[in-house]
């Protein structure tokens, strides 16, 4: 076989196993999502299903098989996050100019764990390691707004004020966080220091878990000039497109534990 047949036939796998994402599929329906004859989507189902890539259901139809299991857990304990999503880090701040955090969840704080400086003259700086509150932080905030138990678990502690504009009653928090949640990300209009903000949205892991969560900050006046509504679908957007590159489907998680 010539090496541009060996590398179809090795793109034409990949898209099988995908196709099977959503749930199994028989060969004909296969054969429909690669554009191949069914002849050729069983042939290549039969293969992985010899390597245990692919298993054959009593209906006909084919699901991911064991092995991908074993190659998802592996993969889900070695992800490098700050690696894994640099390049979406790059995208916003390509597009913005502004300063981009990559920020996880540890206990009740948002922190930093990498950053891209702003291009402006005028900046809004926040280092590696830099800690917050997770309800003054559009980091913390989104983290909180896509997990309404672990915002009931936050709010069993009180909320501290760090300038006059922070959020610090609940059911005040709840509902900010109700509007987050449906709009898809999460907005900090000066609720850590003054006249800085920021807008931030989620990344998810493959098994459905908020892993880590990108966000733009910059100072106020830049905020109302790029458009809150623009700068937080543009956040969402690159953190959905990151959440499907690490295996997110969006209310069908593939996890690799069952």
């Amino acid at each position: 076989m010539s090496n541009d047949g060996g590398i179809a036939s090795v793109e034409r796998a990949l898209e099988l196993m995908e196709a099977l994402l959503d749930g199994p599929v028989g060969a004909t329906g296969l054969a429909t999502r690669l554009d191949v004859s069914k002849a050729t989507a069983f042939r290549i189902a039969r293969t992985l299903q010899t390597k245990g890539y692919v298993v054959q259901l009593d209906d006909s139809r084919y699901t991911l098989g064991p092995r991908c299991l074993i190659l998802a857990a592996w993969a889900f304990g070695h992800i490098d996050i700050r690696r894994e999503l640099r390049w979406a880090e790059e995208e916003i701040h390509e597009r913005t100019g502004e300063t981009v955090l990559l920020s996880v969840l540890a206990d009740r704080s948002s922190v930093c764990v990498d950053s891209i400086p702003s291009k402006h003259s005028v900046v809004s700086i926040a280092s590696v390691g830099e800690v917050w509150p997770a309800h003054t932080s559009s980091a913390g905030l989104s983290f909180l707004a896509d997990d309404p138990t672990l915002l009931e678990t936050y709010l069993e502690e009180p909320l501290q004020a760090a300038t006059q504009h922070t959020v610090t009653d609940p059911d005040e928090l709840r509902r900010l966080l109700s509007q987050y949640r449906t709009a898809g990300y999460a907005v900090n209009r000066s609720f850590w220091r003054d006249g800085v903000c920021a807008v931030g949205a989620v990344v998810h892991d493959a098994s459905g878990r908020a892993i880590a969560a990108l966000s733009a900050m910059m100072p106020e006046f830049r905020l109302e000039e790029a458009g809150v509504e623009e700068l937080g679908r543009l956040v969402m957007d690159v953190a959905g497109r990151a959440s499907e590159r690490l295996g997110y489907r969006g209310g069908k998680p593939v996890n690799p534990t069952v």
